[in-house]
């Protein structure tokens, strides 16, 4: 698990906790859950499925998704060890208002890393050299946004004071993957997996509820 993926199932418990369902259909694959909070609106969501399809709407975003006949079952088969399982789930996504993905920072900072420690060797000083081009007093790197931060990998080439041949450049970068899931998806990911969930839960104990008490009076 990424660690956007750990930020956001802590996140996620910590905004749903005082969540309640509200089964307002259930009849077969045809199903409208709602949770929220009693007396507020922060955070709701519903999920709602008929046959080869599942909603996920509320606070949050929304998206569409289409599969197997009983979607929640289909999610329940799925899951990466009874969490999120997002690499998967997001070929299934049918609608949805943004893409599931979007450009990472992070991921980003640690493709740069990895690549300036490498050339360090036969490049000394190249990690300074970029921190000075981004995070220097006369930046001139803004890496807050792809097309930004895919341009300065373009730009930049260093070559030690003194030194001759080739300088540095970061010549493959045009194949990183600076994508990563928005915090929507992951949230709606985790919004299912916690909502079916609940749903198995209420249908596990609804017999034992509405069964005759044992013993009494005679």
């Amino acid at each position: 698990m990424s660690r956007t993926e750990r930020d956001m199932a802590e996140r996620f418990a910590r905004e749903t906790a005082a969540h309640e369902m509200t089964v307002l259909h259930d009849d077969g694959l045809y199903r409208h859950l709602r949770f929220q909070q009693p007396g507020t609106g922060m955070y709701w969501f519903e999920l709602v499925t008929w046959p080869g399809k599942l909603a996920f709407a509320g606070d949050v975003d929304g998206y569409a998704f289409s599969c197997t006949p009983d979607m929640l079952g289909f999610f329940r088969q799925s899951s990466w060890q009874g969490g999120i399982n997002p690499t998967y789930w997001d070929e299934k996504v049918i609608a949805s208002h943004d893409s599931v993905m979007t450009y990472s920072q992070d991921l980003f900072n640690k493709q740069v890393a990895d690549d300036l420690k490498e050339a360090e060797e036969h490049y000394p000083g190249v990690t300074k050299a970029w921190n000075e081009k981004v995070n220097g007093d006369l930046a001139e790197y803004n890496t807050e946004h792809e097309h930004d931060a895919r341009a300065a990998l373009n730009d930049f080439e260093y070559l030690p004071e003194g030194a001759s041949g080739e300088p540095f450049r970061f010549y493959d970068a045009w194949e990183w993957q600076l994508k990563d899931y928005n915090w929507s998806f992951l949230w709606c990911c985790h919004a299912i997996v916690w909502g079916i969930a609940q749903y198995d839960k209420a249908k596990t104990l609804a017999p034992a509820e509405s069964s005759p008490s044992q013993g009494g009076t005679a």
